[in-house]
């Protein structure tokens, strides 16, 4: 009997420590807050705050905000969606922690109800709006990449025209 009694009391003991070091483990650890992963969505602010106004904002106004607003949710779900693939592989290799997989699934989670709150803001304007204010958000928001590309295109230009003249000065 005493034989049995010593293992069984140590791996009592182990069991008992190792638990009472996970509670608290998981007590301090899942107290952190989680960071935000995207800046502050002041395109959404700018919305709210003329939907607050007190002065009577024009709807063409308001229809303007809100597609800003849709615009910024339509660029955080396609960089979202750029990212998942990559994030996906670093969880199968380990090298990231489930930590940063639960941020991601919240943050993921979140562009959703925003998507979903800007359908439903969109159909109260016109009914219907809430299916192609994305498709028309994702259209501006590929203008604006050809406009910056276009702007760095015209100052890369300018800026070997330079050069040239420079080495021309040279020569």
């Amino acid at each position: 009997m005493n034989s049995l009694l010593l293992p069984t009391l140590y791996l009592g003991g182990c069991v008992t420590a190792m638990t009472i070091f996970s509670h608290f483990y998981r007590k301090v650890n899942g107290a952190k807050e989680i960071e935000a992963w995207f800046p502050e969505n002041i395109a959404k602010e700018q919305y709210i705050a003329l939907l607050n106004c007190e002065t009577p904002v024009p709807e063409h106004h308001l229809r303007a905000a809100l597609l800003r607003r849709a615009m910024e949710a339509v660029r955080r779900l396609v960089q979202v969606q750029q990212e998942k693939p990559a994030l996906q592989q670093l969880m199968r290799m380990g090298s990231v922690g489930d930590e940063l997989w639960t941020e991601f699934t919240v943050v993921e989670q979140d562009i959703m109800n925003e998507l979903q709150a800007v359908a439903a803001e969109a159909n109260t304007y016109k009914e219907g709006w809430g299916q192609t204010i994305f498709s028309t958000a994702a259209q501006m928001l590929e203008h604006e990449k050809q406009k910056d590309l276009q702007k760095e295109m015209e100052q890369l230009r300018v800026t070997e025209e330079k050069k040239r003249v420079a080495q021309e000065k040279r020569d």
